[in-house]
């Protein structure tokens, strides 16, 4: 048997690490969305920062689906937080899709 194809993706190691951050973030998100209660809504806390950072990064490496649903999730919870939690269960079912 010969060796495995080269990929001629200059990104294909950049989108694999972006992969690997997703799954991390995916633990994080589940773990928030398992504390029930308000969500925050402060630019500063983590799920902002989380929302932001994916909704920037998954665009860029080819996650338009993750893209959509982490900006669509990070807008809710600074202007309507209260209707922020079916967005966050919407992010990680597109994670979960993606990951698969």
């Amino acid at each position: 048997m010969g060796a495995p194809p080269i990929s001629n993706d200059p990104f294909a190691p950049l989108r694999q690490r972006f992969l690997i951050r997703c799954a991390d973030q995916l633990g994080q998100l589940k773990a928030i969305a398992c504390e029930g209660g308000p969500l925050p809504r402060e630019a500063g806390d983590p799920l902002v920062r989380i929302a932001h950072s994916l909704a920037g990064a998954a665009g860029t490496f080819g996650f338009p689906g993750i893209s959509a649903r982490a900006s669509e999730l990070e807008t809710l919870l600074i202007e309507q937080p209260h209707a922020a939690r079916a967005a966050l269960e919407t992010l990680i079912a597109e994670i979960e899709r993606t990951l698969e």
